[in-house]
């Protein structure tokens, strides 16, 4: 089945099959962030489409970077692919790249003329549990969509990000929201207006008390984890609370909207939490069930809840696919939140480590 962006997206490149794009060579860049989701996306239909709609707060200092040198020649008639991770060959990367740019080729017709050498590199530990796959993707998608309009000289009208977006989705879902700024809203609800399935939104219209939003990534666990994400967005195919779980990110979705507007900050906590035990309660109850928490997390949440509870700071926590912990709270409380992290929490961390965070302005281009 194809939605309504896809087919007119094809339709447009269909139209313009007949215009004459000569050979090309050259280079692109981008840089894209991390994102950290407060209503969760977990459970997809097939081609990538979400089974609820999913939030998130863009990061800042979590980026990928990407460079891509190409060379378009329509007498070539195969894609070739070369692929470096922070300056080494990465097999298993480049044969995930070569399959996801064959998928894209419907959408990006140059592709199949092209060769193309991928450099890509983290500013964060690609295992530090931060979703790398969404920054890379992302990054990736936007170097694409800037190859597309390098060669063909801007042959296929829209917006570029949009169709970076919904590239990006058919990588990673989550990846779809690292092209925004703040806050990225991904999969169709009827609370925001021009929402999608098939690509992610800004969510500009927020309160500015959420403003700079910090976080703070605690790393319990740096290892690969014992059940991937997509492993586990397959099983919840099986997982008989599923139905009651899309259900509870609709309402959530629902109640966050007034929430970030009005700068609710105790019910922004209670969703967020709520969301992050949700997720993990999802992988315990699945068929397999499977635990990714390790006693460090469970102790970190308990010392948080009970942080905010004794000095009503403005602080948080989520959770992403894995042990590791989100803290977010107000730059207002920064300093003193810090101070906690550093005297509470870390002795927490593996080998103490921790990633100091916060909102950001998404992507930016590099190269030419």
């Amino acid at each position: 089945m194809k939605h309504s962006y896809e087919v007119a997206l094809l339709e447009e490149i269909e139209r313009s099959r007949k215009s004459v794009i000569p050979a090309a060579a050259g280079e692109v860049g981008g840089t894209c962030p991390s994102n950290i989701a407060i209503v969760k996306y977990w459970g997809k239909r097939i081609f990538q489409i979400p089974m609820n709609p999913s939030l998130s707060m863009t990061l800042k200092e979590a980026r990928t970077i990407t460079r891509m040198t190409y060379d378009y020649d329509p007498a070539r008639n195969r894609q070739e692919i070369k692929f470096l991770f922070e300056g080494r060959e990465a097999p298993a990367f480049e044969e995930r790249i070569a399959t996801f740019v064959s998928r894209i080729q419907p959408y990006i017709p140059s592709l199949s003329h092209s060769a193309l050498r991928i450099e890509s590199r983290n500013t964060f530990p690609h295992s530090s549990g931060i979703a790398s796959s969404a920054s890379s993707m992302a990054a990736l998608a936007m170097c694409l969509v800037r190859f597309e309009q390098a060669v063909t000289g801007g042959v296929y009208p829209g917006d570029p990000m949009k169709k970076a977006s919904f590239i990006a989705r058919l990588g990673s879902g989550s990846a779809a929201r690292s092209l925004y700024p703040r806050f990225a809203l991904w999969g169709r609800t009827d609370q925001w207006p021009g929402s999608s399935d098939e690509f992610a939104i800004p969510v500009s219209r927020f309160h500015q008390g959420f403003e700079g939003l910090r976080d703070a990534i605690l790393i319990v666990e740096s290892g690969q984890k014992k059940v991937s994400s997509s492993a586990g967005h397959s099983l919840m195919g099986r997982n008989p609370f599923a139905p009651v779980r899309f259900n509870q990110a609709h309402e959530n979705i629902k109640k966050l909207k007034p929430i970030l507007e009005e700068g609710d900050w105790t019910g922004f906590i209670s969703i967020m939490e709520e969301e992050a035990l949700t997720l993990h309660a999802m992988m315990m109850t699945g068929r397999p069930g499977y635990l990714l928490m390790q006693p460090g997390t469970v102790a970190i949440l308990h010392r948080i809840m009970e942080f905010r509870e004794d000095t009503g700071y403005r602080a948080g926590f989520t959770l992403d696919a894995g042990a590791n912990v989100h803290l977010l709270y107000s730059r207002k409380d920064a300093d003193a939140v810090d101070q906690f992290i550093i005297s509470e929490l870390q002795q927490y961390c593996e080998g103490g480590t921790m990633i100091m965070d916060r909102m950001g302005e998404g992507p930016e281009e590099t190269g030419s």
